[in-house]
């Protein structure tokens, strides 16, 4: 539908504050001492719901905001990590996020070390024939 266009359900958060960091720290690891976090959530009131109503694009569009915000801070330069080992629903709840978002990802900006490197498994990749199917 071509109205699914037009919903830009997704919300983004930029925590900056002492406190709003703490609050990262608090749930995650995985900060890595960047000193922004972009937290990007959907309204769930503002979702196309695909036939089926079993997937809603709120995921998806999310998803594909905070890949642009990845590749744009690449291209300035900076760092980025998509954060894990959280709990969504709790880190919504601690950042006072509106009951009608639900959080999708957490992820830190900033410059990296210069002796920053992906962690092995990050470059560690399975046979294609593994991940890729013909039909």
């Amino acid at each position: 539908h071509i109205y699914a266009l037009f919903l830009q359900e997704q919300r983004i958060y930029v925590l900056q504050s002492d406190e709003a960091i703490a609050k990262v720290d608090s749930v995650t690891p995985c900060r890595y001492g960047a000193p922004i976090v972009i937290a990007v959530a959907f309204d769930k009131n503002e979702v196309y719901t695909y036939p089926g109503e079993m997937k809603t694009s709120g995921d998806e569009d999310a998803t594909i905001v905070a890949t642009h915000m990845i590749l744009a801070a690449a291209d300035e330069g900076l760092g980025s990590c998509w954060l894990n080992r959280f709990d969504p629903q709790q880190t919504a709840e601690l950042l006072g996020l509106p009951d009608s978002e639900e959080l999708v990802m957490l992820m830190d900006i900033g410059y990296a070390a210069d002796d920053a490197a992906p962690a092995p498994r990050h470059t560690e990749r399975k046979d294609i024939s593994e991940t890729v199917s013909y039909l």
